[in-house]
């Protein structure tokens, strides 16, 4: 079958991305073609729409809901007509088979290609191992953004440093994928919960999400903040978790300041900062920090989430109404507003998450 298609294309040499036909002619054997409903705009696109060194056209975009619409003739996981949620991180390796990254052909010969998968459209066409059956009760909002930022900030508060319950976290940032770092730590009991950032707006949304203490690290010192909020019974001070959601490489030492020290002798370790934002260029570390206070910084990928497992948990949350993903969808577009959604993104005019919704 085919199927006619209109996708985002960011040709190369170019900051905006350009809305194009496409006929979508036969798949792969273990390609699945998802029809759209809505998809969320992430913060990590940025670096390859303003990568100078791009030399292709390429496709972005890694998370959102949809229906299948069609699949290869190896697909045996979901069927047309089938609910489903995209996501850049494998759902389980299949017989030791590595996903294989889409890539768009188009009538005047350009071939766009992605980093793995692509959701900037009407439709999209994956390998199978990124798509995962949508729980029941799925809501458009939460299947849009679970793919990316629920999976990445929840995640890395769940899995990578496996938050149990009256142990103290500070989040650094409090954009859409901090946000869900916060609500995670919320559900899951820790205290306190402290929301760091420079915007007010975004700490005011912080407080919607479970943070008990903001602070806005423009207006007092955050470390000492978080000190004076984190007293332990062994005099130590500081968070036990801080997650860094800033991606800006610079923070890093400031974050793992804010984690409590260990004590030496006394067998206690020190707290974790678990890098969760990505910073694309070398960062400093106080090193006599990291060593004296027995403390660990921890990078984790994608919430270090296995998304067959984990998306029924956050689709849980949001039956029982722990978690909003309402709340964290701020701001909406159309698909030929896309370019716009990426420019409020970039100037920092989105507080939570940017989604595209798709006409049904």
């Amino acid at each position: 079958m085919t199927i006619d298609a209109r996708i985002a294309v960011l040709p190369p040499g170019e900051q905006r991305l350009e809305i194009r036909d496409v006929t979508l002619n036969a798949l792969g054997p273990y390609e699945v073609a998802v029809e759209q409903q809505a998809f969320g705009v992430c913060h990590s696109q940025l670096d390859r729409i303003y990568d100078p060194s791009r030399t292709e056209p390429m496709l972005l975009g890694h998370e959102s809901i949809g229906t299948v619409a069609a699949v290869g003739d190896h697909v045996d996981y979901v069927a047309p007509g089938d609910h489903v949620l995209t996501t850049w991180i494998p759902r389980a390796p299949l017989d030791g088979r590595p996903p294989v990254p889409s890539h768009v052909a188009f009538a005047n010969g350009d071939v766009a290609r992605t980093h793995n998968t692509f959701t900037w459209g009407t439709h999209a066409v994956v390998d199978e191992q990124y798509v995962v059956k949508a729980p029941d009760g799925t809501p458009q909002d939460l299947g849009s953004i679970i793919g990316c930022a629920l999976m990445t900030g929840a995640g890395a508060v769940m899995n990578s440093a496996a938050v149990r319950p009256g142990q103290s976290v500070a989040v650094w940032g409090a954009g859409g994928v901090g946000l869900c770092a916060i609500a995670g730590a919320a559900i899951l009991k820790a205290t306190p919960v402290i929301a760091v950032d420079v915007d007010d707006d975004k700490l005011k949304l912080a407080r919607q999400f479970g943070a008990t203490e903001v602070i806005n690290a423009k207006k007092t010192d955050p470390v000492a903040a978080i000190r004076a909020l984190t007293p332990h019974d062994d005099g130590t001070q500081g968070v036990d978790y801080a997650f860094d959601c800033t991606g800006i490489g610079t923070n890093i030492p400031v974050s793992l300041a804010s984690v409590r020290p260990g004590i030496r002798g006394a067998g206690i370790r020190g707290g974790a900062d678990i890098l969760v934002g990505i910073p694309r260029t070398p960062f400093p570390l106080d090193s006599m920090d990291l060593l004296n206070g027995e403390k660990s910084l921890l990078g984790c990928v994608g919430g270090s989430c296995a998304p067959a497992r984990d998306f029924e948990t956050f689709v849980d949350w949001t039956r029982d109404g722990r978690f909003d993903p309402s709340a964290l969808v701020t701001d909406r577009f159309t698909l030929d507003e896309l370019n716009d959604a990426v420019e409020a993104l970039h100037d920092g005019h989105v507080r939570g998450r940017a989604v595209v919704e798709l006409e049904g």
